[in-house]
């Protein structure tokens, strides 16, 4: 990356956790919808995780892979080789269990020493399944608040990526550091945008998966980013259980599966047919980015 540089860079990453995941009353852990089933599922994450590493393969995209160390764990048990099928892509860490760190549903926010133990323990399992260093970090339902921050600087992350900011409001994809929170440590934000009509959209792809939205639309808002954004990133986000099964645990049929990898293959196509796109993991940019602030 370098001054004259005036490309918008683009990083795809998953969330890699239960199927339709959700937050508990009276529990940090989530549990796969409906909830009353008290089960934790990964049978659709690990088909639609199949489906994205071809797609990345075939269009020669490196990734940022947020993996929930327990689904990680568990995926390895149904017989997928993890360390061989994430080579090419970025390892983070998306928590130990899917914790409601700061207790907005289950009614218990966590303790400092109860996180600090999670996180380090989501970041061990990591580090041993996969043999690789964890820089980055996104918490679950994206929520972090000041504890959180704390522990992530006091175990090494180089990054978060859990926070969504605006572009076109002061802020055009460029890293900050997490002061509001009393930290330096830097933010790898998620981009939300307005559609055609003015409606606010956010860069998680899970509108798409339950036909509430259209590639197109995420198409036209990297072409809107790249004209006010350039050397930012703009971070795409995907839960690969959700081309399978829709957000309450409902299977979705072949013709909405078909669909929704069809469109997934549709913007990565676009993607790197695109001028001035330069598609990258978030710990690369990351790196470019200091690189270039130390040299200034």
């Amino acid at each position: 990356m370098t001054q004259s540089d005036k490309s918008l860079y683009v990083a795809i990453s998953l969330d890699i956790d239960p199927d339709a995941n959700s937050a508990v009353e009276g529990r940090h852990d989530a549990l796969s919808s409906p909830i009353e089933y008290g089960e934790i599922r990964v049978d659709a994450c690990k088909k639609g995780l199949q489906k994205i590493f071809e797609l990345l393969e075939k269009y020669d995209i490196d990734s940022t892979l947020f993996y929930e160390a327990r689904t990680a764990q568990m995926l390895i048990e149904s017989g997928m080789y993890l360390p061989k099928l994430s080579e090419r892509h970025e390892i983070a860490c998306h928590s130990l269990k899917h914790e409601d760190f700061l207790g907005k549903v289950s009614g218990i926010p966590m303790e400092e020493k109860s996180i600090e133990e999670s996180i380090d323990k989501a970041k061990e399992i990591l580090v041993k399944i996969f043999g690789r260093e964890i820089k980055g970090f996104r918490a679950p339902y994206t929520r972090i608040n000041r504890t959180v921050v704390k522990v992530l600087e006091q175990l090494g992350f180089q990054y978060d990526s859990s926070e969504t900011a605006t572009l076109g409001t002061g802020w055009a994809g460029k890293p900050y550091p997490l002061e509001a929170f009393d930290s330096s440590l830097m933010e790898l934000a998620l981009p939300s945008f307005r559609d055609a009509n003015g409606k606010k959209m956010s860069s998680y792809l899970w509108a798409i998966f339950e036909g509430r939205r259209v590639f197109g639309e995420y198409i036209d808002a990297v072409v809107q980013a790249r004209d006010m954004a350039k050397q930012g990133l703009f971070v795409f986000s995907i839960h690969p259980w959700h081309l399978y099964v829709d957000c309450r645990g409902n299977q979705f049929g072949k013709d909405r599966v078909r669909e929704n990898a069809e469109n997934l293959e549709s913007i990565f196509s676009q993607l790197k047919q695109m001028q001035g796109i330069r598609i990258l993991r978030q710990d690369k940019y990351m790196e470019a980015w200091l690189e270039k602030e130390d040299s200034n």
